[in-house]
């Protein structure tokens, strides 16, 4: 499956330049700077998989998700940009307090910099001025996107793989012999059961988002993109009918034509 995902992301990649924007719009700007974050996050694990290191795949697919999320809310709510810049300077402010208030070797540079104050109190004004678009949790963005159900089971599996939990730290590392007693490994190959898991998520996020991108700027690339997303589904049916093992059921189509 994952050559497959590789097909996509050379016609994702070769439609690209179809897709025109406006540089002034900060709106349009992130649009596309969360879809090249997919473009490229789906690059990187395709090279990863392809040097059979497998270790980070999933931990990189839930910033990947993530990135689907919020697109998928900013393409059919401009107000959503409001959300996204309260989170933005949020996490500015309790850096700037923590780098201002003294005491780490790694936030030196707010205690050197005097512009630093005046810069703090700019993101409280800004913080301020988006009291009707506060900052969101995880559930509530994935919530917006229609995608609960995705929150509670693949993205919840993806946190704890980036979070090294101990169901992540079980899963890759302990087996159990014959003689039922425990075995730790590294470096042990995934199933073909996981990859198939995580190539097909992949595959749903790229495909989708390829369609959100050319359909919300109304490109040439339409009907090509259409037939994309046909051939897709065409590939997953047929997946099924072949295979007995599951494939990831996130992002669907409806999904994608929801966000439309």
């Amino acid at each position: 499956m994952f050559e497959f995902l590789n097909e996509m992301y050379q016609e994702a990649i070769a439609h690209l330049p179809k897709v025109m924007f406006d540089k002034r719009s900060e709106l349009h700007r992130t649009i596309i700077s969360l879809y090249a974050s997919i473009v490229e996050q789906t690059h990187d694990v395709l090279i990863l998989r392809r040097g059979e290191a497998n270790a980070t795949l999933n931990i990189i697919l839930r910033a990947t998700l993530e990135a689907y999320v919020d697109l998928v809310n900013l393409s059919s709510d401009a107000t959503y940009l409001g959300h996204m810049k309260a989170s933005f300077h949020e996490q500015w402010i309790i850096l700037g307090r923590h780098g201002l208030a003294g005491g780490s070797p790694f936030l030196q540079s707010f205690r050197d910099n005097p512009e630093a104050p005046a810069l703090l109190q700019q993101h409280k004004d800004d913080l301020a001025a988006l009291t009707a678009t506060p900052s969101l949790n995880a559930f509530d963005r994935f919530r917006r996107a229609g995608m609960e159900d995705t929150y509670r089971s693949i993205y919840n599996n993806l946190c704890n793989e980036s979070h090294n939990n101990i169901r992540a730290l079980i899963s890759r590392h302990l087996r159990m012999s014959d003689g039922n007693q425990p075995e730790l490994v590294i470096f042990d190959l995934p199933t073909t059961e996981d990859l198939v898991w995580t190539s097909s998520t992949y595959l749903g996020i790229l495909v989708h988002s390829t369609f959100l991108i050319h359909d919300y700027f109304r490109t040439e690339a339409r009907p090509a993109i259409e037939e994309l997303r046909g051939r897709n589904r065409a590939f997953i049916e047929d997946f099924k009918r072949r295979s007995s093992t599951t494939t990831s059921t996130a992002p669907s189509d409806d999904e994608a034509d929801k966000a439309k």
